[in-house]
């Protein structure tokens, strides 16, 4: 038992503060109960957080605050799609902002998925996910899912040159030909944006 947990708490730390998950991130490690009963030890020594039922997370103190922050809701969206097996694609306010096109916080993350209709609230934070399948949110790739959904939001006639350049920042040119390649189903001006922001990309050296 004391050998699972030192490799469960290597694993915790290795992921780094902020890191959600549950016990299928250990599946590999010891059978389920007794990965369970270790997870439940290392939260009473102080170490990790119970976040919801099943769902913890290894939280980042605040020196400035003199307290832990709360969760991270990103971090709990992709604990929760690994734990129950859900492919997800963030709906479009969501995606705005994780490409850095909206700096406003949204007042909740809403994720599409394969999975069923679900709301959790943590503290203030609210997280929603929708059963959705569309040509659009059954792209394999996330990011390429999120860029479309962002695109798709923002519209065909809203889309400006700082909204380009700023997606364009975040990959380089050949991770945006891969792109092209994984979203040829996508409505016939989403894909000509994502070739224009491919264009702005910087290339590999």
């Amino acid at each position: 038992m004391q050998s699972v947990k030192n490799k469960i708490i290597s694993r915790i730390y290795g992921h780094g503060r902020g890191w959600c998950f549950s016990q299928i991130d250990f599946s590999d490690l010891a059978v389920r109960s007794t990965v369970d009963t270790v997870l439940g030890r290392v939260e009473a020594d102080g170490i990790i957080r119970r976040v919801l039922r099943g769902l913890f997370d290894y939280p980042i103190y605040s020196d400035l605050l003199k307290s832990y922050l709360s969760p991270d809701m990103r971090e709990v969206a992709f604990a929760l799609a690994r734990k129950f097996g859900w492919k997800l694609v963030p709906e479009g306010s969501t995606a705005l902002h994780i490409l850095g096109l909206d700096t406003q916080v949204p007042a909740r993350l809403q994720y599409y998925s394969n999975g069923p209709d679900r709301r959790y609230e943590i503290g203030e934070s609210t997280l929603d996910f929708f059963h959705q399948k569309t040509k659009h949110t059954m792209i394999n790739n996330y990011f390429a899912a999120t860029v479309v959904q962002a695109l798709l939001t923002l519209g065909p006639n809203a889309i400006t040159d700082e909204h380009r350049k700023q997606i364009a920042s975040i990959k380089n040119r050949r991770e945006f030909k891969r792109l092209l390649r994984e979203t040829k189903q996508v409505t016939g001006w989403v894909q000509d944006e994502i070739l224009r922001i491919a264009e702005l990309s910087e290339p590999m050296e």
